[in-house]
């Protein structure tokens, strides 16, 4: 069985500022070159054992602007301990993806640029699954939680 939870959660990673070089491409493909994706990976990381700490409201109280305008706290808190409690504490988990896209406006996201990390994760109910955390750097250069997906 999927299960599938889109979580807006907010933990804050601090990614400073490039210089470009002297003959610099657009903005965006600087922006997207620039990430460390073991930065990113170890990040999501932390946010995935506040999930299994249940500690989801903070990380809501910290997420992207763009994110809290999709679902209230209570929404939030309520379905990530709905859907994350049966499987019981992660016994294991192993990034093996780190995506970054840029976004432009007239999609689904707002625009902007953004990182997803996949974990394979094995569960205390021996359960496995894929977990997918998302990540939307804001205007003012902070990396912040955007999205989790389990299945």
């Amino acid at each position: 069985m999927a299960m599938a939870l889109c979580i807006l959660s907010g933990a804050a990673i601090a990614q400073g500022q490039a210089q470009a070089p002297r003959s610099a491409p657009a903005p965006q493909q600087a922006a997207a070159r620039d990430i460390d994706p073991n930065t990113l990976a170890n990040s999501a990381l932390q946010i995935l054992q506040a999930i299994d700490r249940d500690q989801a409201g903070v990380l809501w109280d910290n997420a992207s602007a763009v994110t809290k305008r999709t679902a209230r706290r209570d929404e939030f808190v309520g379905h990530v301990g709905k859907t994350r409690k049966p499987l019981g504490a992660a016994n294991s988990r192993n990034w093996i993806a780190v995506r970054r896209e840029v976004v432009t406006d007239g999609g689904q996201l707002p625009a902007g640029l953004y990182a997803s990390i996949e974990f394979s994760s094995q569960f205390q109910s021996k359960r496995l699954a894929k977990e997918l955390v998302s990540l939307r750097r804001d205007e003012d250069g902070m990396w912040r939680f955007s999205g989790y997906v389990i299945q």
